[in-house]
């Protein structure tokens, strides 16, 4: 993915008042948003899936049994770091678990790509790489990121900083959070650009994820405020990252 991609199609996508609607619509056999249809198509990483079906099949995986988001941020974790060591074949292995619990992942297609294409299955890498433009592209015609109004719609409470990480390739530079008008839980992720000095607030909407913060023995897991998707480093171990830059 190239650039900030704010010219795909716009979806009219309204949290509170369209949520509900999309969910049932996606269990519906007679819909042409019915999730089982949808699904195979993406799959196949179908490119003419748009971005109203993709947001669809993820409002729809947020009523499956498997949708626990906090817990897959440590192996989200873990995966990249294995990368970072060049252990494909275990980052592999971490991937195949990961993308089977959550098929929507950000960060697992985008490393099961750079995976396949150290593996030299190209292909494979390819569609990996096809799926992350998927997800990211229609996370991003929800809105424009700028207000709690114009959140972008995400799965995870991980994936806005995947976003611009990943696809934006900038660093994050500040993290918060907050409830719009409505009670519905956005991430507040600072974005610092190259060339630029000043810290910009993007808005990603992580509602359902937060409905999910327990997981599915009812504990509690990791507090919103407090999700990162780095560890913490020593000084000398963050100076070497900075120095590398994004690796893939």
């Amino acid at each position: 993915m190239s650039g900030l991609a704010y010219s795909q199609d716009k979806v009219a996508f309204d949290y509170t008042n369209d949520y509900g609607s999309i969910l049932k619509l996606t269990k519906d056999p007679n819909s042409e948003i019915f999730y089982d249809k949808l699904f195979k198509r993406f799959e196949d990483g179908d490119t003419t899936l748009t971005n109203y079906e993709m947001i669809a099949l993820q409002i729809g995986y947020t009523d499956n049994p498997k949708y626990w988001p906090y817990q897959d941020i440590s192996l989200e974790r873990e995966i990249w770091d294995l990368n970072e060591k060049k252990e494909f074949e275990k980052a592999k292995s971490k991937l195949d678990t990961l993308l089977t619990n959550n098929p929507f992942s950000i960060l697992g297609h985008r490393e099961m790509s750079y995976v396949y294409s150290k593996l030299g299955d190209k292909s494979k890498a390819d569609l990996h790489f096809q799926k992350f433009d998927l997800v990211v592209l229609s996370v991003l015609s929800t809105g424009d990121g700028t207000s709690y109004e114009t959140s972008w719609f995400t799965l995870s409470p991980a994936d806005g900083q995947w976003i611009i990480k990943l696809a934006f390739r900038q660093s994050v530079c500040s993290m918060g959070s907050g409830r719009d008008k409505n009670g519905n839980f956005h991430d507040i992720l600072g974005i610092q650009f190259e060339d630029a000095d000043d810290c910009k607030e993007l808005f990603f909407n992580i509602q359902p994820a937060a409905k999910r913060m327990f997981g599915p023995e009812g504990l509690p897991l990791d507090g919103i405020e407090e999700v990162s998707i780095n560890k913490k480093e020593n000084p000398e171990e963050k100076k070497k990252r900075k120095k590398k830059g994004l690796k893939n």
